[in-house]
């Protein structure tokens, strides 16, 4: 009404609360509380894919609309910090700004209901997926975190093929062992000290093949074994013996190689997987009239 002065605001049936009063800076200027709405909800998050049934309590403001202007929720009032921030009685010195609200308690419970709706279309909750594995974070986890778990399971996956190829390559050496110790006993031209040779360079190529087996990092860093410089000989024995060891290994290097690379990939694979709300997901625990103090001149931007 034209010539009424404007009164605080109180709305019947809906409590009141107050923002902690920041300690202002030596040039704010006049401070005033402003309505604003808050609601205080849990939220559920739910999925069976997942395996999730994850629960938060959460506070969420906008500030109230004068007139017949519609709430924004999209543009928080104030956002909280873990410590209390709410009171239930306003700092005696600071006056509460007058304006042309026309909010009624059936106004807060339409505002109720575009919040629900605000977040079913909007909220996600996002973790981290496998799809190799299946593997889903936790709502805490870090992707670090979580791709170490990964990586464990990449790990179990491979460490069969693992085994199988060092049997493999350890069954080569024998091969080679075996090929030129016969042929030393049928053709006699093994000095005492090639036999020897022959033993050293068997044990050193076997010993280096265990290095790079293991664990799966040797396949990229290969075995810190170091190889003994090659004294050129002319004897056929000692040569081909080289060749066929620096083979096996070479095979054995190439072989952990592309097993290595595929667990990279495996490894370090994933997906962000949202999960949405339902609007009986969300429990409404309080509704009140919050006032909120700002500053004067930028309370008078609405």
């Amino acid at each position: 009404m034209i010539g009424q002065a404007l009164k605080k605001l109180k709305i019947d049936g809906v409590s009141e609360l107050w923002f902690r009063h920041a300690e202002p800076s030596q040039d704010a200027g006049p401070v005033s509380y402003r309505p604003a709405v808050f609601v205080e909800c849990s939220v559920n998050f739910r999925s069976l894919r997942a395996g999730l049934n994850h629960s938060e309590e959460r506070s969420y403001t906008a500030w109230l609309p004068e007139g017949d202007l519609a709430i924004d929720w999209d543009s928080p009032a104030v956002v909280f910090e873990p410590r209390p921030q709410l009171t239930n009685q306003p700092e005696g010195d600071i006056p509460h700004r007058l304006a042309n609200y026309q909010v009624t308690r059936a106004d807060l419970e339409q505002y109720e209901a575009e919040f629900i709706d605000r977040l079913v279309r909007n909220e996600r909750l996002r973790v981290y997926f496998n799809p190799v594995f299946g593997l889903f974070s936790a709502p805490e986890d870090d992707l670090k975190d979580f791709l170490s778990r990964v990586a464990e399971a990449a790990l179990g996956r491979v460490e069969p093929e693992l085994k199988r190829l060092r049997n493999r390559f350890e069954l080569h050496l024998e091969q080679v062992r075996e090929t030129h110790l016969a042929r030393g006993k049928l053709t006699e031209e093994l000095s005492f000290e090639s036999f020897i040779s022959h033993k050293i360079r068997l044990f050193e190529s076997e010993n280096r093949m265990a290095a790079m087996f293991s664990t799966l990092a040797g396949s990229v860093f290969g075995t810190t074994e170091p190889r003994p410089p090659f004294v050129e000989t002319h004897q056929a024995g000692e040569v081909e013996l080289r060749e066929d060891l620096d083979r096996v290994e070479q095979e054995a290097s190439e072989a952990l190689h592309a097993l290595y690379s595929e667990y990279l990939v495996v490894a370090n694979e994933y997906d962000v997987f949202e999960i949405g709300l339902q609007p009986d997901n969300i429990q409404i625990i309080r509704r009140s009239l919050l006032w909120v103090p700002v500053e004067e001149d930028l309370g008078s931007r609405i």
